[in-house]
Formats: C-alpha cells, sequence, structure tokens
C-alpha cells in the first residue's frame, strides 16, 4: 500500500500528469501494435495460406535484425543525450542531425550487403523479391525520429504516427490483397507506411529542432558510446527473433506461420510494459542513483501484479481466441503451446524493468551487454537443440527458457552493482 501511495503522489506532481500524458500515449502505440495484426493477420492467412505468411514473417525477422545495425543503440544513448540537453536547443540540434546522418549512411550499407546475401544466399535468393522489399521496413525505422520526440517527451506525435504507419498498411492490405499471388505486395505494403510515418516525424520534429552542420567529433564519440548498446540490442532482438529464424532456416515457412500467429499476440501484449518503461524514462535519468534504485523495488509488485492481470485472460481462454482468430486447423492442432507462451508476459515485465528502464537509465550498459549478450548465445545453443528435434515445441521451450534466463541474469547484476552502503 505504501509502494502504490508514492506512485500515486509522483503521478499526481507536474513530473507525474506528464508521465501520464506520454504512457497513455505509448500506450495507444502497443494498442496499435495488438489490434492491427488481429485484424490483419487473420485475413492474410486466410487469403495467402500459412506457407506464404510464414514466408514474409520470416523475411520481417530477418529485416527486424538488420534495423539493429541501422538503430545502432541510438534508441537509448541518443534519447538519454536529447534528454539531458533538452534546454540547449543549439546542443539538440547537433545531436539530431549527426545521429540521423549516421543512421542513413549505415542504412544504406547495411542494404548493399543485405542485397549481396540475398542474391547469394539460397533460401533468400528463391524469393528475393520479399526479401528485398521487406527491407523498406528497415528505410522507414531509420528515417523514424522516435529517439528524438522521446527524449523531448513528445509521445503523442509518436503515438499517431505510429497509428498513421500501421493504418495505412493495413488499408493497403484490405484494399489491394486479393489472393495468394498478391503476397509480394504485403511487405511492400509495410514499408510504405514506415516511410511515410519516417517522413513525416522529420518533418514534425524540425517544429522543435532545426537541421545543422553534424560534428565528426560527435559522431565519433556516439558511435563508441553506443557500441556496447548495440551489441546489447543486438542481442535482444537475437532473442526475440531466434525461435523464427531457426524455424524458417532449418524447419519450414509453414511452421514459421503457426508459431508467429501465436507468438505475436503474446509479444504485443507486452507492449503494456514497454509503454510504461518508455514514459518513465525522462523521468528516471534525472534521479539520483539511489531514488533509482528505490523506485525499481517499489516498481517491482505493482509489475507483478498487472503481469498477471496480463495473463490470466491468455491462460483461461487462450485456445478459444486462437480459434476466434485465425480458425486454422493447423493453429488449432498447436493452440496448448499458446499456454506456455504466455508465461513470457511475466518474466518479460520484469527484465525489461532492469534492461530496457534501470540499467539504461543510470547508464551501466555493460551490466544490460552482459545480461543480454550471455542469454542470446544461451538461445542460440537451445534453439539449435531443442528446435531441431521438436520443430514448433522446440521453439516454444526455447523463447520461454531464454526469458526466464533473462530474468535471473537482470537481476543478479543490478544486486551485484549496487551501491556502496546499500541494500
Amino acid at each position: 500500500m505504501k509502494n502504490l501511495q508514492e506512485i500515486k503522489t509522483l503521478m499526481n506532481s507536474s513530473f507525474g500528469k506528464r508521465i501520464s500524458i506520454n504512457y497513455i500515449s505509448l500506450l495507444l502505440i502497443q494498442v496499435t501494435n495488438l489490434v492491427l495484426p488481429i485484424v490483419t493477420f487473420p485475413y492474410l492467412i486466410s487469403v495467402l495460406g500459412l506457407e506464404k505468411f510464414g514466408l514474409i514473417m520470416f523475411a520481417q525477422a530477418v529485416c527486424s535484425v538488420l534495423y539493429i545495425f541501422v538503430d545502432y543503440g541510438f534508441s537509448l544513448s541518443a534519447t538519454r543525450r536529447i534528454t539531458l540537453q533538452r534546454t540547449n536547443k543549439e546542443e539538440m540540434a547537433i545531436v539530431f542531425s549527426t545521429v540521423l546522418l549516421i543512421k542513413i549512411a549505415i542504412a544504406t550499407s547495411v542494404f548493399i550487403l543485405y542485397s549481396l546475401a540475398v542474391f547469394i544466399v539460397p533460401k533468400f535468393q528463391v524469393e528475393k523479391e520479399v526479401f528485398l522489399l521487406s527491407y523498406l521496413m528497415v528505410v522507414g525505422q531509420a528515417c523514424f525520429v522516435d529517439w528524438f520526440l522521446q527524449g523531448i517527451e513528445k509521445m503523442k506525435v509518436m503515438a499517431l504516427l505510429s497509428l498513421l504507419a500501421k493504418g495505412v498498411f493495413t488499408l493497403l492490405i484490405f484494399v489491394f490483397i486479393r489472393d495468394v499471388s498478391h503476397y509480394v505486395q504485403v511487405p511492400f505494403f509495410m514499408g510504405i507506411g514506415y516511410i511515410l510515418a519516417g517522413i513525416l516525424s522529420v518533418i514534425l520534429a524540425l517544429k522543435y529542432v532545426s537541421i545543422v552542420r553534424p560534428s565528426l567529433t560527435l559522431a565519433k564519440e556516439l558511435l563508441m558510446e553506443s557500441f556496447s548498446l548495440f551489441i546489447s540490442n543486438l542481442a535482444a532482438r537475437l532473442i526475440n527473433t531466434i525461435p523464427i529464424l531457426i524455424l524458417g532456416f532449418f524447419v519450414n515457412d509453414f511452421t514459421v506461420a503457426i508459431y508467429t500467429s501465436m507468438e505475436k499476440l503474446i509479444t504485443t501484449s507486452k507492449g503494456v510494459f514497454v509503454s510504461l518503461y518508455q514514459a518513465l524514462f525522462p523521468w528516471l535519468v534525472t534521479q539520483t542513483r539511489l531514488k533509482q534504485r528505490a523506485y525499481v523495488k517499489k516498481m517491482i509488485p505493482i509489475v507483478g501484479l498487472l503481469a498477471i492481470i496480463i495473463t490470466l485472460p491468455f491462460l483461461i481462454c487462450g485456445g478459444w481466441l486462437l480459434n476466434i482468430l485465425y480458425n486454422n486447423e493447423a493453429i488449432n492442432e498447436n493452440s496448448h503451446l499458446f499456454y506456455i507462451l504466455a508465461l513470457n508476459i511475466i518474466f518479460t515485465s520484469y527484465f525489461m524493468l532492469f534492461i530496457a528502464h534501470y540499467f539504461p537509465a543510470v547508464g551501466d550498459f555493460m551490466s544490460r551487454l552482459k545480461t543480454l549478450a550471455f542469454s542470446a548465445l544461451c538461445g542460440i545453443i537451445l534453439g539449435l537443440i531443442f528446435i531441431s528435434q521438436l520443430e514448433i515445441l522446440g521453439a516454444v521451450i526455447t523463447a520461454v527458457s531464454i526469458e526466464a534466463i533473462l530474468l535471473i541474469f537482470s537481476i543478479y547484476y543490478f544486486i551485484k552493482t549496487r551501491p556502496v552502503g546499500t541494500i
């Protein structure tokens, strides 16, 4: 009760009111992320079939990993810099211009290398149009200056732009995708939505900051500073995509579709915590180390209660939900695995408190890196062992095991790095 009262006091303050607005805005993004797949996935599965749908999901998973190279950790490091420099427009402009230029340069370089891989790797070569068009999503995300908007706490703008991107994609899907022969258009339409949102985000950002000559010194500094974040984020993305990537490469696209149809519902439900932590991040950055640790401890029971509330509906009526959404025999036959995957909501709610919230806020990027890198390594090993033998069951076991490992190491490094004299 004491923890709840202190959180309530915070929310009633000027800080709290701004945080509440930011949280609602970010939550809108996550609600959109949940609702639109519920609308589009069943339609795409029914029109394209599981095999082509799985192919598209596999291509998206590959490109989501490539985006981590383009982001290079700026989603955290640049956000932190913008937050701390918010009262200095000149410095903000230099950071904004430098980060944007670096991301465009990296996106171009990654595309050249990726294109070569598409024409060389047999798995990619067979459906090269799908894999190349999927990269448009990376281009759009590279242009999207969410790191800047979050830093100046303009989460409402982020929410509207995200809604626009996914709304355009959804509209185009229902208008133009009519039979299985249209499957190549799906990644193209998704890319169009992201690129539109990215361009608009830059235009809107120019209301608060101007584009100036990028600083070479700052670029070097940012690249060095963000390297550990890049490795951490790469490990984190691999953790999220290991089951899909291994299924896609070593099993088949049909199985990828079944797994993704269930996993996507669980992943988007975790967005409640993503929104909460993003909204509180700028405030947490400005607090003292002792207050930051005290805040994390106070959040533990609140996060746990919220995680249980979100998980229970999936455990009670998960099979019914899958049947209503997809009405697909192959998915229904594997619906029992959905209940196991739902446990990841609880694991994620806690390890994100440390990995995506506390460690970046205090600048302890090394603890974040060690936790994610080791967990990703464990995930790859577990995935190769379990998925090769058990296919989709192995993918589910791998996914749950990775997040349990993440939680264990997050707690370990949180305790290990406590300041001298604290409990």
